[in-house]
């Protein structure tokens, strides 16, 4: 079984992905799933709240507005050509998921 694809890096967008599982709690919810381009496993976990963390009423709004996440790759795995000074781990790509 493979599980990465050594691509060179490169940003690119793709369209929405199905096939992730989304698993919540009561602080937010983590996505896993293969990134479309590497074919690696990659999650990324979203907090409910706002960056101040705010509480109560709009906190519990936020959370049940939200339909769907932008995630990125976080194979951890080295892509040629990837600038050092990037902060995420993948290979440069990011799609959106509905989260229902």
């Amino acid at each position: 079984m493979v599980d990465h694809d050594g691509v060179t890096f490169a940003e690119v967008e793709f369209p929405l992905q199905t096939g992730f599982a989304v698993v919540r709690d009561e602080d937010g919810l983590t996505v896993v799933g293969l990134c479309p381009q590497c074919a690696a496993h990659t999650e990324m976990t979203f907090v409910f709240g706002t960056p101040q963390g705010a509480k109560g009423l709009f906190r519990r709004a936020r959370q049940t507005q939200l339909r769907k996440v932008t995630m990125y790759c976080e194979c951890g795995y080295w892509h040629g050509d990837r600038p050092p000074e990037l902060p995420d781990t993948g290979c440069g790509a990011y799609w959106s998921v509905d989260i229902g």
